[in-house]
């Protein structure tokens, strides 16, 4: 009977590693997943920033812009900007084995990270107010000021495009 016991008590540990196996690559799949569901919606984020930008941007370059198109862009800006802090949570980046023009640098120093986030943020809200003034001269500094906050965090945060 002890010998039956023994058998069945191997089996059983047996079969708990390839429960434990199991799991723990059903877990690295999971993660993956979410590692790679969390950077489309990352990218979706930035697309939306970007087609506001360029809106914006030829709004301002126009002869004559105009002033809602100016206005709803900037809005739009202002409303995702104070969300990019969210957009990069633990296990989004490189090391969980997703292709990512996200450098390494934001979760290795998140710190700094959310700062260029914040000056971004607080630059988009301040174009946002100008762009509702009207006034074309102070909605184009601010909107210069605003793309030099995205241009640092690029230059820090993001792999270059070649």
């Amino acid at each position: 009977m002890s010998a039956t016991y023994g058998g069945m008590r191997r089996r059983f540990r047996s079969m708990a590693s390839v429960a434990v196996a199991v799991a723990a690559v059903v877990a690295a799949g999971a993660a993956a997943a979410d590692a790679l569901s969390v950077l489309q919606a990352r990218q979706a984020h930035y697309k939306e920033i970007g087609k506001a930008a360029k809106a914006l941007g030829e709004q301002l370059k126009s002869g004559a812009p105009s002033l809602p198109v100016v206005q709803a862009a900037a809005k739009q800006i202002d409303a995702l900007a104070p969300q990019v802090p969210s957009w990069f949570p633990a296990g989004s980046g490189p090391a969980a084995g997703v292709k990512t023009q996200a450098k390494a640098e934001i979760w290795a120093k998140p710190d700094e990270f959310k700062h260029d986030a914040a000056t971004f943020a607080e630059a988009a809200h301040k174009l946002d107010l100008v762009a509702a003034s009207g006034d074309l001269g102070a909605i184009r500094a601010q909107a210069q000021a605003m793309g030099q906050t995205c241009k640092t965090c690029h230059e820090a945060f993001r792999e270059r495009d070649d």
